[in-house]
């Protein structure tokens, strides 16, 4: 670690989130001062615990967001939404993130640290390594183009002199009620709603929200990850040994062309980068992060 982040203000978007949740209590750990941005009063139970300071305010609202940055050292940006209606997954994936990278910057913050996702990729029926360089993806679901957008919008603001790190992760596992890999898609997996191609053959990237966690901390800390995107994951696996874990009977098929992007990729995902920069080695987590996932008390 190239910078010492004790006593030093950082502001969590989403902080109520399963992500921000564990985002908060980390760097709360690290002796770091945690703003956490939220939109409901009742998330106080959850984060005046961690001994994080709540602010309550709307991720589309400019003032909201300009006030939350002020006295700010960094922002840990992990609020979005996966709503498949597209302007609204514009207005807060993308639009919300060029307000906040603008307030940042106005407020001379240090560095800015962004949550996007490898589903930024073009990824249907994609194959071979991707690496960081690879294009973001201008087509698909709309959690994958606005977030794809919101890397652009975020490029532009960097430009201009905002301290910018960019973290790709792969499907996140943990335990939070809000989890969608821990605990909503699992639920529609159950329940036969979760579609498959090719017998769910197609691979995907983990990591487990520890390793999450993890790469946050480093890029507050590494000098050398400033203006950097990072792939993060633990490993990769195929669909039909994640939904083994929650399927009752047979999952509807599906092709390419009918789902998300990242449900017909059959290659993977590079971390060397992340590996030099951010020191970060692959754990093999996949079976203890599935065994933890399954035995949460609201999967029973």
């Amino acid at each position: 670690m190239n910078l010492s982040l004790k006593d030093k203000v950082v502001l969590v978007t989403g902080a109520n989130g399963f992500v921000g949740h564990h985002v908060a209590r980390r760097l709360c750990q690290e002796g770091m001062r945690v703003r956490a941005l939220v939109r409901r009063p009742e998330s106080r139970a959850e984060l005046d615990p961690l001994g994080a300071e709540v602010v309550l305010g709307e991720l589309t609202d400019r003032g909201a967001l300009e006030q939350a940055v002020r006295g700010a050292h960094f922002v840990v940006h992990c609020a979005a939404t996966n709503t498949p209606d597209l302007a609204e997954a514009r207005r807060v994936n993308a639009e919300a993130t060029a307000t906040l990278a603008e307030a940042a910057l106005a407020a001379g913050c240090e560095r800015f640290v962004h949550i996007s996702t490898v589903a930024a990729y073009p990824l249907m029926n994609a194959s071979g390594v991707v690496t960081e360089a690879a294009p973001l993806t201008t087509e698909g679901d709309a959690y994958a183009v606005t977030k794809a957008d919101a890397e652009r919008v975020l490029s532009a603001v960097a430009a201009r002199g905002l301290r910018t790190v960019v973290l790709r992760p792969a499907v996140v596992l943990g335990v939070h009620p809000t989890s969608f890999w821990g605990t909503r898609f699992p639920q529609a997996i159950a329940a036969g709603q979760f579609p498959l191609v090719d017998g769910g053959e197609p691979t995907m990237g983990y990591l487990h929200i520890s390793s999450l966690v993890e790469a946050v901390v480093r890029s507050l800390g590494v000098d050398e990850a400033v203006g950097q995107a990072f792939n993060l994951l633990d490993g990769h696996f195929r669909w039909r040994e994640y939904t083994a874990f929650f399927s009752t009977g047979p999952l509807p098929a599906a092709a390419a062309e009918q789902v998300p992007g990242f449900l017909s990729f059959r290659g993977t995902f590079s971390t060397e980068k992340a590996q030099r920069v951010l020191g970060l080695a692959p754990k093999d987590t996949f079976a203890s992060s599935m065994a933890e996932i399954t035995s949460a008390p609201w999967q029973a």
